[in-house]
């Protein structure tokens, strides 16, 4: 065996050692009489073997260049097997043509074991190949799918630009350069311009002048980190119109490629009608500040002139009295104790006045408030009748607040349930409800009631429904409420039916507002 394989691997040296020794081998040109009597058949198979070697070069070099350039086609593999395979058959061809004058058929046969290998190697390659290819589609079928997604392309682009052209907004998209790749009708309105003046130009042609350079700077960072954002956040942004005046905009930022190519959308809005809203209501806003200054100042002017007469009148009346004592009949102290009352009702009414001018106005500290505490400390204040009880639901919340405005609120609220019971032995009950962020408050008695008709009409600044001389008071009590609780967020209602009490109910946040905080 050793000597078998040892006379293998001899015979295989010598072979390549002579691979291209020509002795014993004559050339093709004096094998017979044939070529010399017609050589022209010779030559028609020296000029058809080199032109076969041409093509068979040719055809690999092409299929080289064809996969270099489309490196998604299927089977790259077999193809390159496949232009192996011919570069040998041409190869062959060549040393055909060759052996006419150097008959090299030990090389000769070496290319054709090659191109033999080269064959049966595609041929392996073809085989597990072949249910693959048959799976791929037609060329028909190919075609009618390619038609109907240029088919379906075209209707997208026709939808886009159909909403592009119809959208309220005004909508521009502008390439990495600052070109003006596409606009829509509202941008031309808007600007002043034809669609066609703007495609294609510089985008910077639509920016004021002094920030114009800015503006290329911004747009190239857009470019190099792009995201949806507005543009311009926090600063007031101006157009330009063909006309050279500006205009308020407000633009929104969106990034899209096309192909490899980048883009960004914008939408412009003209906020021109709500600049001029801001400055109306600005406008306004400054009239009523300026107005409710000269309120708040008329208010304590009217109570501080007013007060000195009052005072004075009621001055006058105990001089009266004091002064005839013995000899008033009873209905002149009556007339007189009359008079101290309604001095007394003018006081309360212009104390009542300024307050309710102040309400919201003043600036008060934030603090902690225990209504239980609150509560405890109001009705121990309030005269009442022995029999009157006033009740207080347990576990009241601590809420953080402004202290003034709800003392203010309960106390009004708690007189006002005193004050107009039809009964000595009347009972008040004061209770809580959680409403998630407010509170919600409510004063209820078992007093006379009030019709429903009389519901709005007792919120009214100096309404009340009972006579002034039998009960005392401003008329000014729950209009004073209802502005102090609605300006802090909250609100009022009343449930009442004649002969089944009254219950007052209010909200209140359990955090006061921002903005009335010092």
């Amino acid at each position: 065996m050793v000597q078998l394989i040892g006379s293998i691997l001899s015979s295989i040296g010598l072979f390549f050692l002579h691979l291209f020794d020509t002795e014993g081998f004559p050339a093709r040109w004096y094998c017979g009489s044939v070529w010399q009597e017609e050589p022209g058949v010779g030559w028609l198979h020296i000029v058809s073997d080199l032109a076969i070697f041409g093509a068979y070069l040719t055809i690999p070099v092409v299929l080289a260049y064809f996969l270099f350039r489309r490196r998604d086609l299927p089977f790259p593999t077999l193809i390159s097997l496949f232009a192996l395979f011919i570069v040998s058959c041409g190869f062959g061809h060549c040393i055909e043509a060759i052996i006419f004058w150097e008959p090299v058929y030990r090389f000769s046969g070496l290319i054709k074991a090659v191109t033999a290998i080269v064959s049966w190697v595609t041929v392996v390659a073809l085989i597990p190949i072949i249910p693959r290819v048959l799976n791929l589609p037609s060329l028909e079928k190919v075609n009618v799918q390619l038609e109907e997604e240029i088919t379906e392309r075209r209707r997208a682009e026709a939808l886009f630009r159909t909403i592009f052209s119809g959208v309220p907004n005004g909508i521009i998209m502008v390439d990495s350069s600052g070109k003006l790749k596409m606009v829509n009708q509202r941008v031309a309105q808007m600007f002043g311009y034809t669609e066609e003046e703007l495609i294609g130009q510089s985008v910077e042609m639509l920016i004021p002048a002094d920030t114009q350079v800015r503006h290329r700077e911004l747009r190239d960072s857009f470019f190099s980190a792009p995201r949806v954002r507005m543009m311009g956040e926090g600063r007031d942004l101006h157009g330009v119109r063909k006309n050279r005046t500006e205009l308020p905009v407000e633009i929104g930022l969106n990034p899209i490629e096309i192909g490899k190519e980048h883009f960004v959308i914008a939408s412009i809005v003209d906020i021109s009608e709500r600049k001029r809203s801001e400055q109306s209501v600005a406008e306004y806003t400054r009239q009523l500040e300026k107005s409710n200054e000269e309120l708040e100042e008329f208010a304590y002017v009217a109570s501080h002139d007013l007060r000195s007469p009052l005072q004075a009148v009621k001055n006058l009346a105990n001089w009266i009295r004091d002064d005839n004592a013995e000899t008033l009949s009873e209905e002149s102290v009556r007339h007189i104790e009359l008079m101290h009352q309604r001095i007394q009702r003018m006081e309360r009414l212009l104390d009542d006045l300024l307050q309710y001018s102040r309400v919201g106005r003043t600036e008060q500290a934030i603090s902690e408030v225990d209504v239980t505490e609150m509560l405890d400390s109001i009705i121990d204040s309030l005269p009442r009748p022995e029999a009157m009880q006033v009740q207080v639901d347990p576990d009241m919340p601590v809420i953080r607040t402004l202290t003034a405005p709800l003392d203010l609120t309960f106390r009004n609220l708690i007189q006002n349930a005193i004050k107009h019971h039809d009964r000595e032995d009347g009972n008040i009950v004061v209770s809580y409800r959680d409403q998630g962020d407010f509170i919600q408050f409510s004063v209820q008695d078992d007093g006379p009631g009030i019709s429903p008709e009389f519901h709005q009409r007792i919120f009214r600044m100096f309404e009340t429904l009972r006579p002034r001389d039998d009960v005392e008071g401003s008329g000014m009590g729950l209009s004073l409420v209802q502005k102090t609780v609605e300006t802090i967020g909250g609100s009022i209602s009343l449930e009442s039916q004649p002969g089944q009490g009254s219950t007052f109910s209010f909200t209140w946040p359990k955090n006061a507002p921002l903005g009335d905080q010092e």
